[in-house]
């Protein structure tokens, strides 16, 4: 009865909602917890930087001293969170424990998207005072936020405050010193210099300009200047304000300007501008160097050339050449250089071939200006007599004349005049003309060709389906009189008919000449080769044109022709001449044919088309021959002729299918095969023969197949050869790998067989750098569909591991890994591959992967290709030393630790923030050993998910902690399973049920042995061995019995059923019939237990400084002869670095005097509160103040 009021009563307290929620309060929104921020960077060689100056985009360090004021009255949950500065770039999430010697003080997490870190306490803060710490960041300046000038500011919160801390920046130029000139205009009479030095902002001590001034050059004292300069990050930079001169001195002597700065050092970057005078005007480019030194800075120099643009003072060219009426129109550029030339000098003489002469009243001269840009805008007309005068002049075989200005010539004149021939041109000639003027001379040529007979063909118009082109003769363009005028059309290689109905005589005018003016003469009928004659029957004066078609015929052609040649011939009274034209036609007319493919990627077929008998030759008994190269295979079937239609372009297309009986055959020669496909009746018109072939099956090892085909007739050729190519998408391509950095993994793409050949026991074998780490679980095989096109697109469904591949992952001793993917079934399509690594690169070093595909088909393929990327890692360990570290687990009987168990297999989960990745899997052999080679250091959890033969499967979860560069051993024991239940014997001593967490303690002397004796222990001692120690409870003085404690290992074996316990449970006189599951075993380097993360194995590992810390399970009181191992806290920042100090923090751990550290409890939000219980014992006082009184009563009554 009373315990149902007992229950009653709990539930009662229950049921009026007595339980409160505990929530996690946010500190930020209290106070600032941060006293101060000391950053560290760091240059290329890892050394910290000792200037005031960085490197853009270096390694920086950031440490956050922490502290939590005495009577704070933050609880366990309670959270801290700030900002990052944006500057700092994070290329990952991080997280990790604030550790200390007493256990860990709570957690960090850093978010690298948004900048966030937030720092959760445990129970810890409760119990202690003066708790604080430090959190540290492996971080770098980021060049994409840090951008602009290159003083940088950043805030930093501090004790509710915000810091500013000012940074300067070294802007990415080439050089400290930059020499810049610039001339004054086009015609310049002086250059503009700049020189700007110190823009790598060093400090310089003594530091001073020299520039020597080149020669032709004169330096102008007056306008040296000094600004200051202001300098971008990204180099750019702008004139700032002018420097007081008293700030340097200035010695121009000797032609050279040295400048000396006052300040020493200068940390600024400055601008020296001056002009300089131009002496030598014949001098067109100038170089100029200027030197930057001082005390600490060896001398820097700097170069620049300017080229003058300057007008010649004389300068002669042709403008215009008219060929009807052979009129050249010439022009004189005089003084463009704006020169001072004296009227006494101020004349030109004007020389020109004598077969030419001036046209009268041509010369015109006129005034100019010339802009800056060298534009030259020509104005007024000048008066003959009155500015100048104009007289004939003449030298050896030349002719021409003389212009004297009557004034001096400052500025620039243009003169333009014109001559023709003085006979009729009858064949071509050059024209030279030659004008002086002092010292200076300017030439030009013009060549002119006769126009007395000329000929054209439009070839562009060619009607190819006709086989015509029109041609036309020019006859007197030049309007000379001529009488009996007779035109003579020849075709010396023959190949050309006259069409005669096709010929036009016309006029200048462009009208129709009457038949009754002229006489047509030809051979009829027309014959091929034979040309026609014109005969004008009246005398011309004018231009003419005779306008008319011709047949081409490509087999006509003699002479070894392959273009039409057509020569006119003109004879009048008193002279001759001859004209020829050149008809080029298309090269299908040439080759008689053509051929094109098609490549269908889907399908993997080639379709050909060869184009035959293009010129429409009569073919007796055709027969087409294609050479069909490897690796291509007729498909059967596809052999087809069509219809050709020619259009008059000379474009083609297919229709219908052709009326024609024909027959093909297939043979093999030198590995090829040749389709011979002969036409059954006689042809002469154009057709077109179509058929596939297949790449189905086949090693496609090329990009590009060619194929061709040849005409013959009664076996002679007919045609060139007709060469057609196609383009295989991914020809030749085996395996091509890529990958992109996504946070703290990459993410590795690998396209398989893109080329989609044929192959047999196809594997793909990769090899990646040691500073990464395959992620098992994210491997991702998948089938793609491929258009016609060639395009290739991810498919489904996902291929399956075990079924359509195996995939096998070995690690060696230096930590590098290997995967082999090995298909289980041919492939012939292409397949991309997807997985992941994780990041074990410090920042900017390159990881490196090569990929190799492998495989048969008629020959053995191998190919290759690797792949590199440049990472960046931030971190908040500060670790990374490069070395890997080796899990060894040994797979043991529990009640005979000699017996070793093969085919136990394990997987290996890697903690990483909140995810658990897979990063290797392996199985015990005949030594009972499974080893997991080059892991790093973090968190891990070991899970068994295959038990060997005859065993029960442990499927327990083993939390492990590997520091960098340690070598793990891990004893695992099997219970039989014909022997599911421990034999339970008499015990001397009372013992205990294994629990998580809990074993037999030691005395205080604890002693590690190198191995466990065999031998069950009678005395409460325990003595762990090397391999693995157990874990102290709160009880020594209860030793397990002997049947329970038999194996010579102190670990203890799980049943199937095996459950975790929370305290051990004294048995009545043996072990529990059912031991629960027992943590890792858990090899110790020290006696003494360490906070980590995760509990389980602890390997010693280079911790962020944080303060104390709570171990998260609960632990005993320290003995007192076991003295606890001291984290050392180092706040120091190497020089160079940056403080940002507000507070001191007293340096130590929390004391508590006279109070041993309480064992902490995991906080957990929305945990339920204490009150319920409070509220049932107070029920349980009143219940027994009412019954005493009923039993008083009670007594009384009796």
């Amino acid at each position: 009865m009373w315990l149902v009021i007992l229950i009653l009563v709990a539930e009662y307290s229950y049921g009026l909602g007595f339980t409160t929620e505990v929530k996690a309060g946010a500190i930020e929104n209290d106070r600032n917890i941060i006293t101060s921020v000391s950053m560290a960077v760091y240059g290329p060689d890892g050394q910290t930087v000792t200037g005031d100056v960085y490197e853009q985009g270096s390694e920086v360090t950031l440490n956050y001293t922490w502290a939590l004021e005495d009577g704070h009255g933050y609880h366990a949950g309670d959270t801290f969170s700030f900002q990052i500065p944006e500057q700092f770039k994070l290329y990952n999430d991080i997280s990790g424990p604030l550790v200390s010697d007493e256990g860990d003080v709570g957690s960090f997490t850093v978010n690298k998207d948004n900048h966030l870190a937030v720092m959760s306490f445990n129970s810890f803060i409760e119990n202690h005072d003066n708790v604080h710490g430090t959190l540290s960041l492996r971080t770098k300046f980021d060049k994409e936020v840090i951008k602009g000038s290159t003083v940088q500011e950043i805030p930093f919160p501090i004790n509710g405050d915000t810091q500013v801390v000012v940074l300067r920046f070294k802007p990415d130029v080439a050089s400290t010193i930059e020499k810049k000139g610039t001339p004054e205009g086009y015609n310049a009479q002086s250059i503009h210099w700049t020189v700007d030095v110190n823009k790598t902002l060093e400090s310089v001590y003594g530091a001073t300009v020299t520039d020597p001034i080149p020669e032709g050059l004169t330096l102008d004292p007056v306008t040296v200047a000094v600004y200051q300069l202001d300098v971008q990050l990204d180099g750019a930079v702008s004139q700032g304000v002018l420097v007081d001169p008293s700030n340097y001195t200035l010695d121009t002597q000797d032609g050279k300007l040295k400048l000396k700065f006052a300040d020493s050092p200068i940390s600024g970057a400055y601008r020296i501008a001056f002009s300089t005078d131009i002496t030598n005007l014949a001098k067109t480019k100038f170089k100029n160097t200027a030197y930057f030194s001082g005390d600490n800075l060896p001398q820097a120099e700097a170069s620049a050339t300017v080229e003058v643009k300057r007008a010649p003072s004389l300068q002669k060219y042709a403008i215009h050449y008219e060929p009807s009426i052979q009129n050249i129109t010439w022009g004189i550029n005089y003084n463009y250089n704006y020169g001072s030339i004296p009227q006494a000098a101020a004349v030109l003489k004007d020389l020109f071939n004598e077969t030419q002469e001036l046209v009268a009243g041509s010369v015109k001269v006129y005034n100019v200006t010339v802009d800056d840009d060298g534009k030259a805008t020509v104005g007024t007309q000048l008066s003959e007599g009155t500015d100048y005068t104009l007289t004939p002049a003449s030298a050896a075989g030349k002719t021409g004349f003389e212009i004297r200005f009557l004034q001096d010539v400052t500025t620039p004149y243009f003169i333009e005049y014109k001559t023709k021939s003085k006979e009729r041109l009858f064949s071509p000639k050059r024209i030279t003309n030659t004008v002086t003027s002092g010292t200076y001379k300017a030439e030009s040529n013009q060549d002119i060709y006769p126009v007395i007979i000329y000929k054209t063909v439009d070839a562009a118009g060619a009607d190819y389906r006709n086989k015509t082109a029109n041609w036309k003769i020019t006859v007197n363009e030049d309007g000379y009189p001529m009488s009996n005028v007779v035109v003579k059309d020849t075709f010396p290689y023959s190949g050309l008919t006259f069409i005669p109905e096709s010929l036009v005589v016309r006029s200048a005018s462009g009208a129709v000449v009457p038949a009754s003016e002229y006489t047509l003469e030809y051979d009829k009928p027309v014959v091929q080769g034979k040309g026609f004659t014109v005969k004008f029957l009246k005398p011309i004066n004018g231009k003419y044109t005779i306008s008319y078609k011709l047949h081409f015929d490509y087999y006509g052609l003699t002479g070894g022709k392959d273009k039409f040649y057509n020569t006119a011939f003109l004879t009048w009274d008193g002279g001759s001449a001859s004209a020829e034209g050149v008809f080029n036609p298309r090269i299908e007319v040439k080759n008689n044919g053509f051929k094109f493919g098609e490549y269908n990627a889907a399908s993997k077929t080639i379709s050909w088309y060869v184009a035959a008998n293009y010129n429409s030759k009569p073919l007796k008994s055709a027969e087409i021959v294609d050479v069909i190269q490897a690796p291509q295979s007729l498909i059967d079937g596809s052999v087809k002729l069509k219809e050709l239609y020619l259009y008059p372009s000379g474009l083609t297309s297919r229709n219908g299918d052709l009326n024609v009986k024909y027959t093909y055959t297939v043979t093999q020669e030198n590995g090829n095969s040749i389709l011979r496909i002969k036409l059954m009746e006689p042809v002469n018109y154009p057709f077109y023969v179509e058929f596939k072939t297949s790449l189905d099956g086949k090693l496609i090892n090329s990009g590009k197949i060619n194929n061709t085909a040849n005409i013959y007739d009664e076996n002679k050729p007919v045609s060139a050869d007709l060469t057609g190519s196609v383009t295989i998408p991914f020809g030749g391509e085996y395996v091509v790998k890529n990958g992109a950095q996504a946070g703290d993994k990459i993410n590795w793409s690998v396209y398989i067989n893109r080329g989609q050949s044929y192959i047999r026991d196809a594997k793909i074998t990769d090899v990646g750098s040691a500073n990464q780490l395959l992620l098992t679980d994210s491997f991702h095989l998948y089938p793609t569909t491929v258009s016609s096109s060639g395009t290739i697109t991810k498919a489904g469904p996902e291929l399956v591991k075990g079924t359509d591949y195996t995939l096998d992952v070995t690690t060696t001793n230096d930590g590098k890994q290997t995967f082999v993917l090995s298909f289980k079934n041919p492939i012939g399509s292409a397949y991309i591959l997807e997985y992941q690594s994780l990041i074990a690169a410090r920042s900017g070093e390159t990881v490196t992967n090569a990929v190799t595909l492998s495989g048969n088909n008629v020959v053995e393929v191998t190919k290759e290709t690797s792949t590199e990327i440049i990472v960046g890692v931030s971190s908040g360990s500060g670790t990374g030393n490069g070395t890997r570290s080796l899990l060894t687990v040994k797979k043991l009987d529990d009640s005979d630790n000699l017996k070793l168990l093969a085919g136990a297999t394990f997987d290996l989960y890697r903690l990483n923030g909140s995810e658990r990745l897979l990063i290797g899997t392996q199985t015990t052999g005949a030594d009972g050993i499974a080893v997991f080679n080059g892991i790093l250091s973090g968190s891990y959890i070991l899970v068994e998910t295959q038990a060997p033969a005859g065993y029960v499967l442990d499927s327990a979860e083993r939390p492990i902690s590997v520091g960098a560069g340690a070598n793990i051993i891990l004893p695992i024991t099997n219970h039989v399973l014909a022997s599911a239940t421990p034999l339970v014997s008499a015990s001397p001593t009372p013992s205990v049920t294994p629990s998580p967490g809990a074993s037999a303690s030691p005395v205080p002397s604890v002693t590690p042995s190198p191995a466990a004796s065999a031998s069950p222990t009678p005395t409460p001692s325990v003595t762990p061995s090397a391999e693995a120690s157990a874990s102290p409870t709160p009880t020594p003085s209860v030793t397990p019995s002997a049947e329970a404690s038999a194996s010579p290992a102190p670990s203890v074996t799980p049943s199937a059923e095996a459950s975790a316990s929370p305290a051990p449970t004294p048995s009545a006189g043996g072990p529990s019939e059912t031991p629960t599951t027992p943590p890792v075993v858990v090899p110790v380097p020290s006696s003494t237990p360490t906070g980590s993360s995760v509990p389980g194995v602890i390997v010693p590992d280079e911790q962020i400084p944080a303060g104390p810390a709570n171990p998260d399970e609960p632990q005993p009181t320290p003995l007192p002869s076991v003295t606890p191992t001291e984290v050392p806290i180092d706040d120091e920042v190497p020089l160079g670095g940056v403080d940002i100090d507000e507070d001191d923090v007293p340096k130590g751990n929390p004391s508590d005097p006279g109070v041993s550290p309480a064992s902490g409890q995991l906080p957990k939000t929305g945990e339920g509160s204490s009150l319920p219980i409070y509220m049932g014992g107070l029920g349980l006082i009143l219940i027994g103040i009412v019954l005493n009184r009923w039993l008083t009563r009670n007594k009384k009554q009796e």
